[in-house]
């Protein structure tokens, strides 16, 4: 495989776009290739990583526990996707199965509830406390069902004024004019048909940003009572088929109109872990997602040789 030739590929996908193929060495990162891996793009739903990651961070304080109760509202239901956008309101669900679900369905319910628990301000803190490096543009910190209110219904116009008004503002116009809103998974998807506001009604980091949130959640995994963030990271295959190479293979993807984002770990048979993550913005159409999962396969394979002139697993 060639890292040049896989960059143009990469390039041609999107108008703007990173890469960045690391290994973990404890809870940092250590650069394999890269390319625009400092640019930050909006990446949709990989913020998840982000909750995971402030929750992770209240159960080592011993203020959460795995087992904790959540009752469903009303006010705190999201879109697909996810099966808890059809759960009935009043419904308990442990802090772990929504954890869960957040990473390996996505699952936008869940994943409002889990802020709203763990507190908005928290997990907007969250972001500079894993390293991101422009914490300031994910506050004030989205709810799934703010973005999808905001894009369903809202005009141009009002999406301007949102973008150009202060943090505390934009916060006013959440809570005013957003929030009480109520969003009905079976109604469609509203005046939402195609890349809208990607450049500032969105969640934003560069595949640095990822590769140290995801390094650190990765290395919290190994301690006690933290055991269950592995195994939530590595719940989605993400489509990596080859089970030899990769006993252990994790996937966070973020899709929405004009922003994809596809960020990997993976655990190789010798027991090195590996980060890939390719990110693609387009604000004025679509984006291939087939090729750019295609794209990768090679990345996935070189990184699988163990021995061998086929490896890519050192650096360039």
């Amino acid at each position: 495989m060639s890292w040049p030739a896989l960059d143009q590929s990469l390039a041609a996908l999107a108008p703007q776009s990173n890469l960045l193929v690391a290994e973990f060495q404890g809870g940092a990162c250590a650069t394999i290739h890269g390319r625009n891996e400092a640019t930050p793009l909006a990446i949709a739903s990989t913020f998840k990583l982000y909750v995971l990651g402030e929750l992770a961070r209240q159960i080592q304080a011993g203020e959460v526990d795995w087992d904790d109760g959540i009752v469903l509202a009303d006010s705190l239901r999201s879109m697909p996707s996810g099966d808890y956008a059809w759960v009935a309101a009043g419904t308990v669900v442990d802090v772990q199965s929504l954890a869960e679900a957040m990473i390996r369905q996505s699952d936008n319910t869940a994943t409002d509830h889990l802020i709203d628990f763990l507190g908005r301000e928290n997990v907007q803190r969250a972001f500079a406390a894993y390293g991101h490096s422009a914490p300031e543009t994910n506050i004030p910190l989205l709810l799934t069902r703010e973005l999808f209110g905001i894009k369903m219904s809202q005009s141009q116009g009002w999406m301007d004024r949102y973008m150009s008004s202060t943090d505390d503002e934009q916060a006013r116009l959440l809570e005013e004019e957003i929030d009480p809103l109520t969003i009905n998974p079976a109604a469609g998807w509203g005046n939402w048909n195609g890349p809208t506001a990607i450049e500032g009604i969105e969640w934003f980091a560069s595949a640095a940003d990822l590769c140290r949130v995801t390094a650190s959640l990765w290395s919290m995994g190994a301690q006690a009572d933290l055991e269950p963030v592995r195994e939530i990271l590595t719940s989605n295959r993400g489509g990596v088929p080859d089970t030899a190479a990769w006993p252990r293979a994790g996937y966070k993807g973020g899709f929405e109109a004009g922003v994809l984002n596809m960020t990997y770990i993976l655990e190789r048979s010798d027991g090195r872990v590996f980060f890939v993550s390719a990110g693609y913005n387009q604000p004025r159409g679509a984006i291939d997602q087939s090729a750019a999962n295609a794209e990768l396969d090679g990345v996935f394979a070189c990184l699988g040789v163990v021995f061998g002139p086929g490896s890519c697993a050192d650096p360039e």
